[in-house]
C-alpha cells in the first residue's frame, strides 16, 4: 500500500518568502525560528496540523510547505518572526502557489 487514496489525502501549498537581514542564514536557523513563532503563536497542538516543511532554501529565499487549510496560520508565524539568532530579521512573504516548480518559477525566478 502506498498511503492514502487521493480523496483522503491534505492538499498541499507552498509559501514563497524572502527573509531581509544583515547576513545569510542556514535552514535549520529558519525551521527552528518558524517553528518556535508557530508554537508561541497557536501552540503545540495548533501548530501540530499545519505539516510545516521547508523544501528549499537559499539563505535569503525559501519555500515552505504547509496543507491548505493553515495558509493562514503559517503566514501569520512566518510574518512574527522578527529574530533569528541575534540578528534582527524582516521576513516577507512572496506568494502562495499550488506546486514547488510553479512557486519557483513565480516567486524567486529559479
Amino acid at each position: 500500500m502506498k498511503g492514502l487514496p487521493p480523496a483522503l489525502r491534505r492538499r498541499k501549498r507552498y509559501i514563497a518568502f524572502r527573509i531581509i537581514a544583515k547576513r545569510k542564514f542556514e535552514q535549520k536557523e529558519v525551521v527552528d525560528a518558524l517553528m518556535d513563532s508557530l508554537i508561541k503563536t497557536f501552540g503545540e497542538f495548533g501548530s501540530a496540523n499545519t505539516g510545516v516543511w521547508i523544501e528549499y532554501f537559499d539563505g535569503e529565499r525559501g519555500i515552505v510547505r504547509c496543507y491548505n487549510d493553515a495558509i493562514d496560520k503559517v503566514k501569520v508565524a512566518l510574518t512574527l518572526i522578527n529574530q533569528i539568532g541575534d540578528v534582527r530579521v524582516i521576513p516577507l512573504t512572496l506568494g502562495v502557489s499550488g506546486t514547488i516548480k510553479r512557486c519557483k518559477k513565480k516567486y524567486l525566478e529559479v
